[in-house]
Order: C-alpha cells, then sequence, then structure tokens
C-alpha cells in the first residue's frame, strides 16, 4: 500500500529531490518513528504529491506515480483508515497486498495547511488485520497537524527570508539609483541633525556618508542652513516646499544655483520626524542661459554694427521674428505678409533671376544660398547685399520655417571696385615698365651692339699700343654699361616674379675655374693674390641654373676685387649639409657692423662714399641675394673696418651621377677663323643699320659676306630666290617678325619638298621661356645682342654641323 515496494508504481531514478519541499527531511523522520511507535506498524511514511508525481520520506531521492488510496486522501480530505486490505477495493488489486509483505492494515491522515491546501498525508502500515481505533486515529492526525505547523512554519520563514532578500536587493537598487541620480539627498531629525544622505550630498559638504551621518545640519552647511532656517522651520511644521531657483554662496564664495525640494517624513504614530531635502546643482544650467543671454546681447550689438539683419519665418504661426539692422536693408520694417507674398520684391531686376535661380538650387538639390545682390529701398538707395537662408522642412518634407541672414557689403563692394580698378591700373603700370624696360633695353643694347661689336671687330685690326689702350677703354666701358642693364632687368624681372631658372647639369669645378680665370688679369693688375680652391667632396656635376650661380660668384668676386687693395682674394667651393657653399674672402676695406643689415639691400652700399670712389650700382649684392633665394639658398656677410669681408652662399643643389659635362661655350675661347667656315651663303635680317653694319663687319672677319635685308618679309623673299647656308634672324622687326618669317619658311620648306635651311635667332632677349618660343617657331639656334664674335661663330658651327650630320645621314640613304 502506498507503494512500500516500487511494483505498483513507476520510479523515477535521480540525485536529490525531484522537487522543492518546504519541509526537512527531519521532521519527516521524527513523525514517521512516532507513527511506528504508537500504532507497532511495520512501515509509516510521509508521502507529497506535486505535478501528478509524489514523494515518499522512506525514499526520497525518487519520484512515483500517486497511489490509489493516496490519491482517495486528497481527493476527499478525510481521514482513511482500512481494517484489511484485502477487503477494501482502494488496496485489494495492489501488489504490497496480494504479496509480500503482504500489508493488511492502513491508515492515513492528510497534511492541512494554513492556507487549506493539502500537499500529502502521513500514513502507516501493518501485516495484521486492525480494527479502526479513534485514539490511534487522532494520534496519527496531530502527527500530520504537526507536519503542516512544521510546513507553515518553513514556508513562513522562507517566506520571510525571501521577502528580506528582495528588500535588501529593493534598497540596493534604490542606493544605486540614488547615487546615480544628478541630485543630493539628506534626511534629518527634527533636531535637523543628519540621519542619512547620500554619496553625493555628503561629498558636497567635503565627507563620506558615515562621516556626515548623525552631524548637525548647522555644522556642516551653515552658508547655506541660516538663509534657509526658515524653509526648515516651516517644512517641521509639516509644509511641503519646492523651489526651482535657489542662489547660496558655497564655502568658496562663489554663487551656486540649486532647485529644491524639501518635505517632512513622519514616524509610525504619523507624527514629523524631521526633513527629506533633495537638490540639483543648475548652477551650469544658470551659467549658460546666463551666457546665453549675454552672447544674445553682444551678438544684437554686434549683428547693429556690422549692419547684418537676421529674420524667421515660421509659415505654421504665420509669424515673422526679426532681430539687428533691419533699417540698414528697408525703408519700412516688414512684415510677414510682406515677404511671404513677394520675398524677392526690393532685390535689384539686374540681380533677381541669379537670386531665384540659387533659391531653386537650395530648395531642390540642398545647395547652399549665399547670393550676393543688390536691394533697391524705397529712397532708391542701393544697399549690396549677401544673403544666407536655410529651408527648414518637416519629417513629410513640408516647409516649417524659413532662416534668413543679411548682411551688408556695400563698403566690401566699393573696395572690391577700387581695388580692381587699382590693380588694373596697377598691372597697366606694370605693363608700362614692362614696356618700356624692353623699349629701352633694345634702345640701349642697339648702340651697345653697335660700341661692343666694333671693339670687337678692331681688336683684331694692326693697331698701335696707345690706340689697342684707348679700344679697351671703349670696351670696357661698353661691358660696364651692358653689366648695369641687365643688373636693372634682372632685378625687374626677379621684382616681377618672372626671372625664370633652368635646371641643367654642370661641372662646379669647370665654372669656379672659368670665374678664377675670367678675374686673374684684374687680380694680377693689383698685385693681388687671388686664390681657388675646390674642396674634394664638393667637386662633381651638379643641376642648377649654372648661369645664375656663375653669375652670383662673378658679382662676389668682382666686388672683393674691386674693394680690395692689397693682400688676397679667396675663393673656396665646399660642400655642407645645407648643399654647395661658394665663400669669396677678401682683405678689403671691410664693413661697419651698422651697415651690414643694410648690405643686401637693392641701391645699398657699405657707405655712400664708396659709390663715387669704386663705382657700381648698388644692386649687385642684392641681386645675388634674390638670385640665391629662388634658388632655395641665402647668403651672409661677415665683417669688419680694415679686416676684410667674407661672403658666403648656400645653394642646395642636387648633386648629379654624371662624372663630367662639357663647359658651355664662352666667347673668349672659341677662335673664329676664315678657314673653318669657309665660303657661307649667310642671310640676315635685320632692321637697325647699325647692327646690319656690325654683322657684317663681324662675318667679314671669319670670310663671310653676308646678304642683309631689312625686315622678315624681305627675308622670306630672299629665302624663296635662292638656296642659303645659314638664316640670321632678328626677332623684331617692322612689316613681319622674326618668328613669323621662320613660321612661313618652314611650312613652305615642307609643302615644296626643299631642304631644312637653319635660322639662328639674333636677340635681346633670350631668356629660357623666350628661346622656348624661339624654337617652337622653327628656329635652330640664337645669339644674344651685343653679338659677340666667338658666340656668333660657335651658334653658326653648332647648326651647320647637325646639317652636315642630316645630309651625311641622307646620302648614306640614298
Amino acid at each position: 500500500m502506498s507503494g512500500i515496494d516500487s511494483s505498483d508504481s513507476t520510479a523515477d531514478s535521480g540525485g536529490g529531490r525531484p522537487f522543492e519541499l518546504d519541509l526537512s527531511q527531519d521532521v519527516c523522520d521524527r513523525a514517521t518513528r512516532l507513527a511506528r511507535t504508537l500504532f507497532g506498524a511495520v512501515e509509516s511514511q510521509v508521502v507529497l504529491v506535486k505535478d501528478g508525481r509524489t514523494w515518499r520520506s522512506r525514499d526520497p531521492h525518487g519520484t512515483y506515480a500517486i497511489a490509489t488510496n493516496v490519491q482517495w486522501s486528497l481527493d476527499t480530505g478525510e481521514f482513511l483508515w482500512i481494517e484489511d486490505g484485502r477487503e477494501d477495493p482502494r488496496s485489494a488489486q495492489m501488489d504490497a497486498v496480494t504479496g509480500p509483505p503482504y500489508l493488511r492494515f492502513y491508515a492515513a491522515a492528510v497534511i492541512r495547511l494554513a492556507d487549506g491546501s493539502i500537499p500529502g498525508v502521513i500514513c502507516v502500515m501493518g501485516q495484521e488485520v486492525r480494527p479502526y481505533d479513534s485514539s490511534l486515529a487522532n494520534r496519527l492526525t496531530d502527527l500530520a497537524a504537526f507536519i503542516a505547523d512544521e510546513w507553515d512554519r518553513a514556508q513562513a520563514t522562507k517566506a520571510r527570508e525571501q521577502g528580506r532578500r528582495e528588500r535588501a536587493a529593493l534598497m540596493d537598487g534604490f542606493a544605486g539609483v540614488v547615487r546615480a541620480m544628478p541630485v543630493s539627498l539628506v534626511i534629518t531629525d527634527k533636531a535637523l541633525n543628519v540621519v542619512g544622505c547620500s554619496p553625493r550630498w555628503a561629498a558636497e559638504v567635503g565627507l563620506t556618508v558615515p562621516e556626515a551621518t548623525g552631524r548637525p545640519m548647522m555644522e556642516l552647511r551653515p552658508a547655506v542652513f541660516e538663509p534657509w532656517r526658515e524653509f526648515y522651520d516651516r517644512v517641521l511644521a509639516g509644509e511641503t516646499i519646492t523651489s526651482d531657483r535657489v542662489s547660496y554662496r558655497d564655502d568658496d564664495g562663489r554663487v551656486r544655483w540649486i532647485s529644491v525640494e524639501m518635505a517632512p517624513w513622519r514616524n509610525a504614530e504619523g507624527e514629523v520626524g524631521g526633513v527629506i531635502a533633495a537638490s540639483h546643482d543648475i548652477s551650469h544650467m544658470v551659467e549658460a542661459m546666463e551666457a546665453t543671454e549675454r552672447s544674445e546681447q553682444r551678438l544684437t550689438l554686434a549683428m547693429e554694427i556690422a549692419d547684418i539683419h537676421v529674420y524667421e519665418m515660421d509659415y505654421q504661426r504665420r509669424e515673422l521674428i526679426k532681430a539687428g539692422a533691419e533699417d540698414t536693408f528697408f525703408s519700412e520694417p516688414k512684415t510677414y505678409e510682406e515677404l511671404y507674398r513677394d520675398i524677392y520684391a526690393t532685390i535689384d531686376p539686374r540681380d533677381r533671376p541669379a537670386v531665384e535661380a540659387a533659391w531653386r538650387r537650395h530648395v531642390d538639390e540642398g545647395a547652399p544660398y549665399r547670393p550676393e545682390y543688390r536691394l533697391i529701398r524705397a529712397d532708391d538707395k542701393e544697399i549690396w547685399t549677401s544673403g544666407a537662408c536655410l529651408l527648414v522642412n518637416d519629417r513629410d518634407g513640408r516647409p516649417i520655417r524659413l532662416i534668413g541672414a543679411l548682411q551688408n557689403i556695400t563698403e566690401r563692394k566699393e573696395a572690391e571696385r577700387a581695388l580692381l580698378q587699382a590693380k588694373e591700373d596697377a598691372e597697366m603700370a606694370n605693363r608700362a615698365k614692362s614696356t618700356f624696360l624692353a623699349t629701352m633695353s633694345h634702345e640701349i643694347r642697339t648702340p651697345l651692339n653697335g660700341v661692343l661689336g666694333m671693339a670687337q671687330a678692331m681688336a683684331a685690326d694692326d693697331l698701335s699700343p696707345l690706340q689697342r689702350d684707348r679700344l679697351d677703354v671703349v670696351r670696357q666701358s661698353g661691358e660696364t654699361l651692358l653689366h648695369i642693364l641687365n643688373d636693372v632687368l634682372d632685378l625687374s624681372k626677379i621684382e616681377a616674379g618672372k626671372l625664370e631658372l633652368e635646371e641643367a647639369e654642370f661641372d662646379i669645378s669647370d665654372l669656379a675655374r672659368g670665374a678664377h680665370a675670367a678675374f686673374t688679369a684684374i687680380a694680377n693688375k693689383k698685385g693681388l693674390s687671388f686664390d681657388l680652391a675646390v674642396e674634394s667632396d664638393a667637386r662633381g656635376v651638379y643641376v642648377g641654373d649654372s648661369t645664375r650661380v656663375r653669375q652670383i660668384l662673378y658679382n662676389l668676386v668682382s666686388n672683393a676685387l674691386k674693394f680690395t687693395e692689397s693682400g688676397e682674394v679667396r675663393v673656396r667651393v665646399a660642400r655642407t649639409a645645407d648643399g654647395l657653399r661658394l665663400t669669396v674672402a677678401d682683405t678689403g676695406i671691410g664693413i661697419p657692423p651698422e651697415r651690414l643689415a643694410g648690405l643686401f639691400q637693392k641701391f645699398e652700399q657699405a657707405d655712400a662714399s664708396t659709390t663715387r670712389r669704386y663705382g657700381g650700382t648698388g644692386l649687385g649684392l642684392a641681386i645675388c641675394r634674390e638670385l640665391a633665394q629662388l634658388m632655395g639658398g641665402a647668403i651672409r656677410a661677415e665683417s669688419a673696418p680694415g679686416e676684410g669681408s667674407t661672403f658666403s652662399v648656400t645653394l642646395p643643389l642636387t648633386k648629379s651621377s654624371a662624372t663630367h659635362v662639357l663647359p658651355a661655350p664662352d666667347a673668349g675661347v672659341v677662335e673664329a677663323t676664315p678657314m673653318e667656315v669657309g665660303a657661307l651663303r649667310v642671310l640676315a635680317a635685320e632692321d637697325n643699320t647699325v647692327n646690319q653694319l656690325v654683322l657684317k663687319t663681324l662675318l667679314h672677319q671669319i670670310g663671310v659676306d653676308p646678304v642683309v635685308v631689312a625686315n622678315g618679309q624681305l627675308a622670306v623673299e630672299a629665302w624663296a630666290r635662292e638656296d642659303w647656308d645659314v638664316i640670321l634672324m632678328d626677332i623684331q622687326m617692322p612689316e613681319m617678325d622674326g618668328p613669323t618669317a621662320t613660321g612661313i619658311i618652314r611650312a613652305r620648306e615642307a609643302a615644296e619638298g626643299r631642304a631644312r635651311t637653319p635660322i639662328i635667332a639674333l636677340t635681346a632677349n633670350a631668356m629660357a621661356h623666350q628661346v622656348a618660343e624661339y624654337m617652337d617657331a622653327g628656329m635652330d639656334g640664337f645669339v644674344a645682342k651685343p653679338i659677340e664674335v666667338g658666340r656668333l661663330f660657335a651658334a653658326l658651327q653648332a647648326v651647320l654641323e647637325v646639317e652636315d650630320e642630316v645630309e651625311g645621314g641622307a646620302s648614306v640613304a640614298a
């Protein structure tokens, strides 16, 4: 019965209790032992039921199906006594009755809890037949009540523990909320001593929560307590006080702002037990509001000063909000209705199409709206305006408001017009200056070409010593004048940003030796020691503008020789971490310290008297500095009066992998002889009669008798009549200039199948970009004016050698 063995039901194995019980095994064991003793029974056990399964105290580690007799007790809630199990249908078929242990007697009392529920029974069983005994039945019922009481007690204990845990968790959560809230909490008793507080409140008084607890409020926050004493008294009287904005001074004397709520708390008897106060520091918010207010005041003032008008059109409320200098733009204040009807009404008709187009792009594409246009006031005053606006839409894309700003830019526009006019005037003046310089250069070079050209021609004649000395004076004077002219033109090009640097390989040793050779005669004539040293690590090929490097070195050496009467001049080329360094040192007159700072300024010399004594324009060092800076370098000077000077130029030039390059042709090196050119057929186009004479004279010295024509048109006609070995073509000529004539000749050569005639440009304008233009026009070389016979001869040789190579190649191919 009731599962004395498991044959009447299905047992589930497993460790531990199958379900949670609010009853201990010890209580079950005590009750069943007493029941066995009272009844003298074979077996007693507590059977509990949950979710259709039973738990038996005799076998606490399994669950079983509910036996019929147990189910009856649960269904009826009544005491069950079976005298003989064989005779009772509720047990007659049970295995424990029909077989071992052959149970007969069975009694069970239900365990009824305080809430009326029945979780199970306590039962006793025996092998003998036993008639009903009310005394024993009552004892078993008492044991069931004992078990129920223990069950209820355990449930109550469990509930209390669960409640405690829940309250603890709630308090922990509340404490966490209090800690996380941006408010300070404090609770006091009626004497205004701190009963409890949040960590934030404790931190505000410089303490921890334990340190603050129990302390008087007056002691902790005297600066706050006294002004608020009235509030505390009112709260202790039962009033609740709320204030959105209250100020006080903290311990550092700073004004703080808080929002505060104070209320009484009551004890179990309903009496006021003290004050609970919650405060929130809103100092930053108040300061931000005040800062915003001040900012708005400043902005309003700034808008008025800057002539800015700001407006907002609220399409939903149909109202216009305005600020700033409205009267600058409109004669009368504008209304919402006026702007809504036609916001473009006051815009100058000339500007309206562009403004409307900008607005459409803003609405359709979201492009920024930033037009500049003219407004016409009612008093016909024209105001140039820079407009900006933003159209704000709702979620459905419907416009809800327009925010805009107008700025008066009339003065700026007038300044721009004035600046543009000034720029045009300056450009015109600059063009006039450039034209003047070009004209003067051409006009000065023409007679110089005659002077220097004839001097070169006469140098080849058989002259007496006196005549040669006089010729040297003429030549040197012409070269000095040419040097001055070149300095002025170079400086003008530098100032205009038109000086171009070439990039080509050159050997620094060759360049330095050339400079040394050029000035050796002058040094010897003055009895000066003149030394050159190129350090081994500085030797080699560099990439840069060798002409400008040579110009710097020549200027420095020329100055050193000019201002040195005795002693020596030393030229040194070295390589440093910053690049190539050229140093020229002398033992000359020296420079006072106060003059060093202005030494590299235009038209400056160490002393104005030096100009009279030594000559010069004062441009040489200024040009050296400008050229050095254009190449990314620098120049410096060290000097003392009577001790000489040292000038150093550092140029960040790139060293080439090449080991050597041929030096550039030099007029002083090339010697022209009639035997080297033979009977050339030379056509020369030159409009100036002096230049014609110079050209003829120089060419006669090398055995050439040229045919000279006065302009490009005549040159084309002469070329058309017969073949020429070479054409010398001036650039600037009347009727037709040189590049145009060259282009015509090249086109007709191609069309008629004629051989290419070498053409050499004769020009006073020999900048790199100008030479490139001549080459693009079809010319093969150039000679700069004033013409040097050596350079003229070198140019002739160069183009004729190329022509010979072309003809030789054609012969081989034939």
